[in-house]
């Protein structure tokens, strides 16, 4: 080759270099060309994990290539993207696709950790079980009691999960199921042995309260007003710690018994509107003044006082305690306001939060407080959160909002995602606000307002439904089983 054309040769492959390097140091810092503005600009990161693990992700309609995506920790990041907004949408064949617009910024990961999917359908299992009204899991998800109203009385079964069978049944003639009015269920000793049944019975028209406490072993049913010899019990809660021994109110006095020895019953305080047990302690509120007091469970420290004030009315009841710990507390009055004691990270606040409300539930974190009413479901954050999306200590989020009531309200395991129905359609729905909230169909009943309950230990959702005639107890697995090592399903 003559010198003059490898001279050209050489200086072609220089200047090949030296436009090439620049880019590849750009891109390699995480620099992409924006053909649109003519620039290099710092790209951005979106990483997302799913449920299920094995889905097609897509921006702005564009199947994501198997090399944008990188795996790390069972999440999955896409690199190098432009600054821009997004349609970002997760979906998988046989299941109801999730989507959100979300905005992708320089040298940033947006971050969605708990992307959920349901099935267009689940397979469901049916009991061989009759009649069931309402049903309640023993606390170590072996067991599970359910009951069967009629005219002449209420009947109480236990169903062995496992088996898938029930295995034993216990009758109460003249008696029907008092959950209802006093928002009580039936309540399992912690070591599965036992169980508390709330009954009521009207007679010339007064009605009675009283509780049942049914022994497996031995199969004997107790009348627990009989056997303590008092006639006003209400709020029965079995003793976290100790096998056999029970809280209960009676009148405005708060008492612990031993269920094994006649007799053995104990004071703890006296002018109690409402109490809880947590930890070691159980927690009291005062009628005189409102005021919230713990104590151990055997009662035999001396009381601590927690609040100083209340922030209500001096004459409204606490008709209701939920306790975390010493540093959160939720308390309903009698006209069903709703007030959250909360020692914060930032500050200390004790306030109403809202009205109506019917009930209320801590997460496990004790961050998050979910609260709802008839129509309208709502979380109180008690904590900062770290993670995206950032929530922010003593704020209220309204969740969702239906004309028709709401019911079966719980949390979800990863305390993203709350579990409800409406109607006949049970649904679940995520806490990020970010676009728009997910809310999609678990599946529906035939029947009106089904009872159901979410087990995440199990990863099934238990509920009723009708067929042939009568309302039977049924399951679905639920969500999809997933583990580190499952896959990502991508485009070429």
């Amino acid at each position: 080759m003559k010198k003059w054309k490898r001279l050209i040769l050489f200086w072609s492959f220089v200047t090949l270099f030296l436009l090439t390097v620049p880019l590849v140091l750009l891109r390699a810092r995480g620099y992409r060309f924006d053909y649109h503005r003519g620039v290099f600009v710092y790209s951005g990161t979106l990483t997302f994990k799913s449920n299920p693990q094995t889905v097609d992700v897509r921006l702005n309609g564009t199947l994501a290539a198997s090399k944008q995506l990188d795996r790390i920790n069972s999440s999955y990041n896409i690199t190098g993207l432009l600054p821009n907004a997004y349609n970002f949408q997760v979906s998988a064949p046989g299941f109801q696709a999730w989507n959100k617009n979300i905005a992708i910024h320089s040298g940033v990961a947006t971050e969605f950790w708990n992307v959920l999917l349901t099935r267009d359908s689940y397979d469901r299992t049916t009991y061989d079980t009759t009649g069931v009204e309402k049903f309640f899991l023993s606390p170590k998800n072996k067991l599970l009691a359910y009951t069967v109203p009629t005219a002449e009385k209420i009947t109480a079964s236990v169903f062995d999960i496992g088996a898938k069978k029930t295995t034993a049944t216990f009758d109460f003639p003249g008696w029907n199921f008092a959950g209802a009015d006093r928002q009580e269920n039936i309540e399992w000793s912690p070591d599965e042995s036992a169980f508390s049944l709330p009954v009521k019975t009207t007679a010339n028209g007064q009605t009675a309260y009283d509780y049942f406490i049914v022994t497996l072993a031995d199969q004997t049913q107790l009348d627990l007003a009989k056997f303590l010899g008092k006639d006003s019990i209400s709020h029965v809660r079995w003793d976290p710690k100790q096998t056999g021994y029970l809280f209960f109110l009676d009148g405005d006095t708060l008492y612990r018994a031993n269920l094994k020895a006649k007799g053995d019953v104990a004071a703890i305080a006296t002018g109690v509107s409402a109490y809880d047990l947590s930890g070691s302690n159980v927690y009291y509120a005062l009628l005189s003044n409102n005021l919230l007091y713990k104590n151990s469970l055997d009662g035999q420290a001396q009381p601590t006082q927690i609040t100083n004030n209340f922030p209500g009315e001096a004459a409204e009841k606490i008709a209701s305690l939920v306790v975390y710990d010493d540093a959160r507390i939720a308390l309903l009055d009698d006209h069903q306001d709703l007030y959250i004691f909360n020692q914060g990270e930032h500050a200390n606040y004790f306030r109403k939060l809202n009205d109506g409300i019917l009930e209320t539930h801590f997460s496990d974190d004790g961050k998050k407080l979910l609260f709802w009413s008839g129509n309208e479901i709502s979380v109180y954050y008690l904590r900062d959160g770290i993670s995206q999306p950032q929530r922010t200590e003593d704020t209220m989020e309204n969740i969702t909002r239906y004309s028709t009531p709401v019911q079966n309200v719980q949390w979800f395991y990863d305390y993203e995602h709350v579990v409800f129905t409406v109607g006949r359609f049970t649904k679940i729905i995520e806490l990020d606000a970010r676009d728009r909230r997910n809310c999609l169909d678990i599946f529906n009943t035939n029947l009106d307002n089904p009872f159901v309950i979410y087990n995440s230990f199990l990863g099934n959702v238990f509920f009723t439904d009708t067929a042939n005639s009568s309302t039977t107890l049924n399951s679905i697995i639920f969500p999809e089983k997933t583990s580190i090592l499952g896959r990502i399903g991508i485009g070429g």
